[in-house]
């Protein structure tokens, strides 16, 4: 009788949380993250079928942004996600900056084999990486490779892998939205570029997508605003229509990058880059009720940027519980790189844009955990592939999968990750961090010549107020006093801040030798040369 009546309580718990979670009120937000106990015949079904697979990059995102990982701000969702799965300390984006991060993740290779950089530079010059890494039908991506084993696969939010310019019909800032012609356009911007993204990305679902920088949308300024709910409310859809085959979303939020989040969350919610919807998404917590809970909590009106994202992801877990999901549902989540607001790292190898926030979750698969290992962007295709089964052998892939440290059957991963952005290329170590800068011949004599001349990005970038100071885009070397080195070494245990270049130091020596041997494994494969880590027979001529 008693083990009858534990039975029917440990039933009638289940039942009830599933109306809970399912018929709770979006101004809830933070919900615990149950995997729900199916009957035993609903369980035998699960585990035969392949799990649904999530991976959310957010955009711009510090360790100042999650309260799990020391941010004052509320993020109880993403908090939840990370204690109970594997927070990743030590991950990183091998590309800081939005473009070729994301390159990395949706195609599993480093930004420098893009094809659509073989165009743009000579094989005997360093190729230059920042918003140019464009996805060409050439690239395989994650959604390919899926389809083949029985997925459906889905993308909503940011892209920026493309030449925008190409499918983008001219709109002046100052013209009005509402202007019957002027709205025209802009449906049929938006159109193409789904065409566009589709036809290179093989995504079998995109919806819901910003295919740039709001800024660089050919958008009106009354446009150029967020619309987190907007993209929330496709994801919703996507799960909704394919919730009972396996399936892999990609959902890319636009925060909290600029323009500022806050003024869009004050701002209409019906606007869209396709323009003015009909009526504005009710899928999540309510912006007012944002606003009103960080409020509450103390935290300043900017801290809500975080929350509003939360929201969308607790939306997300409700929609899977609603659907008996969540036991079957790996999640991923991560940003493109740190270092753009409160930071000073974005588009360099230091600590401060490369070491972003990520986790992943993975109920009764992975258990939670801190990981303090090195992991980096382009492990999260071989891991997914990994999880849904799929045969990589054949597939030319630069990052390992993670499940094996995950899982407890590995200590480590990799003994370093590679980092490559601008001119510069690097390494990290558990220890150590190399960067080197190699411009083109045309500028690299001068450069030489002339140490502190050019910026990372090889510019003669000056600001009146410090006439004859070369600035790096976002003000890095304020932070980095040995920005301009053309070779850089750093004790991370030491020296977490990187303020103490060790490459001219006698003592690090062999180090610094060593670690230049291994950059030169990862360049050399690679279409273009770098400096004397990287020379074709082309440029030896």
């Amino acid at each position: 009788m008693k083990i009858l009546t534990q039975y029917f309580s440990q039933y009638l718990i289940f039942i009830i949380s599933i109306m809970f979670v399912g018929c709770s009120a979006p101004e809830q937000s933070g919900q615990p993250i149950s995997p729900n106990k199916a009957l035993e015949t609903n369980k035998l079904l699960k585990e035969q079928k392949k799990p649904n697979i999530i991976v959310i990059y957010t955009d711009d995102m510090n360790f100042s942004d999650a309260g799990v990982f020391g941010g004052k701000v509320l993020t109880p969702t993403i908090d939840k996600l990370a204690q109970q799965g594997a927070k990743l300390n030590r991950y990183y984006a091998n590309s800081p900056v939005c473009s070729p991060s994301r390159y990395n993740i949706l195609t599993g290779r480093y930004a420098s084999y893009s094809h659509s950089l073989r165009d743009q530079y000579p094989k005997s010059e360093p190729a230059f990486l920042r918003w140019n890494t464009h996805i060409e039908e050439e690239d395989t991506t994650i959604a390919e490779l899926l389809k083949d084993s029985g997925y459906v696969t889905g993308m909503v939010g940011k892209y920026h892998n493309f030449d925008n310019e190409a499918v983008q019909l001219p709109n002046s800032e100052d013209s009005n939205a509402r202007d019957i012609a002027v709205a025209k356009r802009i449906k049929t911007n938006y159109q193409n570029a789904i065409r566009a993204i589709k036809q290179t990305t093989e995504f079998d679902h995109i919806d819901r997508i910003y295919a740039n920088n709001l800024h660089a949308l050919a958008l009106p300024k009354e446009l150029q605003h967020h619309n987190q709910e907007w993209i929330t409310e496709g994801a919703l859809n996507f799960i909704d229509k394919n919730y009972d085959k396996p399936f892999y979303l990609y959902l890319a939020t636009t925060t909290p990058h600029v323009p500022a989040p806050v003024l869009s969350m004050k701002a209409d919610p019906r606007i869209t880059p396709q323009g003015y919807l009909a009526k504005a998404p009710q899928v999540q917590a309510s912006r007012e009720s944002v606003f009103a809970r960080t409020k509450q909590a103390g935290l300043p009106e900017e801290a809500a940027v975080m929350l509003w994202i939360d929201d969308a992801i607790t939306s997300i877990i409700n929609k899977l519980s609603s659907h008996n999901l969540l036991d079957n549902t790996l999640i991923i989540f991560a940003s493109d790189h740190s270092g753009a607001h409160g930071g000073r790292g974005k588009m360099t190898n230091y600590e401060g844009g490369v070491n972003t926030p990520a986790l992943v979750w993975w109920p009764d698969k992975i258990k939670p955990q801190q990981v303090n290992r090195l992991v980096s962007a382009v492990d999260i295709v071989p891991t997914i592939l990994e999880a849904a089964g799929v045969n990589d052998e054949k597939i030319t892939l630069d990052g390992k999968s993670m499940l094996p440290l995950l899982t407890g059957k590995v200590d480590k991963l990799r003994d370093e990750a590679y980092l490559e952005i601008t001119y510069t290329r690097g390494l990290v170590t558990e220890k150590w961090k190399y960067i080197a800068v190699r411009f083109p011949s045309k500028i690299q004599k001068d450069a030489q010549s002339n140490p502190g001349k050019y910026n990372q990005e090889g510019l003669l970038k000056t600001n009146d107020a410090l006439a004859g100071i070369v600035r790096s885009r976002y003000n890095a070397h304020e932070l980095h006093p040995h920005y301009f080195d053309f070779d850089q070494l750093y004790n991370l245990e030491q020296d977490p801040k990187e303020q103490h270049n060790l490459a001219n130091n006698p003592e690090y020596a062999s180090i610094l030798t060593d670690l230049k041997k291994r950059l030169s494994l990862y360049v050399t494969p690679m279409p273009h040369d770098f400096g004397e880590f990287k020379k074709s027979t082309e440029s030896k001529k």
